[in-house]
C-alpha cells in the first residue's frame, strides 16, 4: 500500500500562546485523530514538531546556517503523521480530518517514495 506524509504547517505563536487547557485540548485532538487512524491500521509514525530548527543551504563551497527561518511564518512546519493509504484519494480524505486544518494551519499531502 502506497505510504504518504501529512505535513502541517503554520504559525507556532499561535499555539504558543494558548492557555495551557487549550494546549491540553488540542493535543488531545490529535491523539484521537492518531488512535483512529491505527484502529484503521494505517498509521506508522507521526509526531508534532518543535518550533527550534536549523536551515541549511549551501552557497558555494560554503553550507551556512540559519535558526528558525520561517518562525512567525505559515511555513513553519508543526508536525507530520505517516500514513498507508489506497491512493491519493484516500490520502487525501484522510489528511481532510486532521485537526490542524480546524486550527488555521495547512497539511501537504506528500507521496513517498518515486
Amino acid at each position: 500500500m502506497p505510504r504518504y506524509m501529512l505535513l502541517m504547517r503554520g504559525d507556532q505563536s499561535g499555539f504558543l500562546a494558548m492557555k495551557p487547557e487549550e494546549q491540553k485540548e488540542l493535543i488531545n485532538d490529535h491523539i484521537q485523530f492518531s488512535k483512529a487512524l491505527e484502529a484503521k491500521k494505517m498509521i506508522f509514525d507521526g509526531d508534532g514538531c518543535s518550533a527550534n530548527t536549523v536551515l541549511l543551504e549551501k552557497k558555494g563551497r560554503c553550507v551556512k546556517s540559519k535558526k528558525n527561518p520561517f518562525e512567525g511564518t505559515d511555513s513553519q512546519v508543526s508536525g507530520f503523521y505517516m500514513i498507508e493509504a489506497k491512493n491519493d484519494t484516500e490520502a487525501e480524505k484522510i489528511a481532510k480530518g486532521c485537526p490542524a486544518l480546524a486550527h488555521g494551519e495547512t497539511v501537504e499531502v506528500i507521496k513517498l517514495g518515486h
